[in-house]
């Protein structure tokens, strides 16, 4: 949903991988996984609180076999998700005026005999015959907020993976 930012000198890294044990590669994913937790914490810190879904949204997918770690809203993708509104608290948000279309509940039955209201669509798509209104609305501008780019991350990822190489190569070399 948000925009990737890669860690400086993972390439680097990456081929050094090749040249270690198993042992090393679990506990560098080990090491991977503290760090996106640490990282995940701090975001959450930084979420805006008026529900506390954007903070419950934030999670962490560490990926051992690339040893890679994803941190922030990992949802479906742009639009497809309930906190799509964290894109518009990261990056702000103009003033413009939008065109609204409210549309009508259609009745439908459903299996056990009763009703419900429903919201119908064709291939994704609004049907034009259920669009009760359009209007226009102005949207006020809003300033980003920005709470998923952690500041400093690169420093304290770079040193962690310092530390845990010292420990490695040093283990190696006894």
């Amino acid at each position: 949903m948000m925009q990737y930012s890669r860690l400086e000198g993972t390439e680097v890294v990456l081929r050094r991988f090749d040249q270690i044990s198993d042992a090393a590669h679990d506990q560098l994913g080990v090491e991977l996984a503290i760090i996106g937790r640490d990282l995940r914490e701090r975001q959450q810190a930084a979420a805006p609180e008026r529900t506390g879904a954007l903070r419950g949204g934030l999670s962490v997918w560490l990926m051992l076999e690339q040893l890679r770690v994803r941190i922030g809203l990992l949802t479906q993708g742009r639009g497809k998700s309930n906190l799509f509104y964290g894109r518009i608290i990261e990056f702000g948000r103009k003033a413009q005026t939008v065109i609204v279309q409210r549309r009508r509940r259609v009745k439908v039955a459903i299996g056990s005999g009763e009703q419900k209201a429903i919201l119908r669509k064709a291939r994704g798509r609004k049907l034009a015959a259920d669009i009760a209104s359009t209007y226009s609305m102005k949207v006020k501008a809003r300033a980003p907020h920005p709470f998923i780019f952690v500041p400093n991350a690169q420093q304290e990822a770079t040193q962690r993976l310092v530390n845990f190489w010292d420990q490695t190569l040093s283990k190696a070399g006894a």
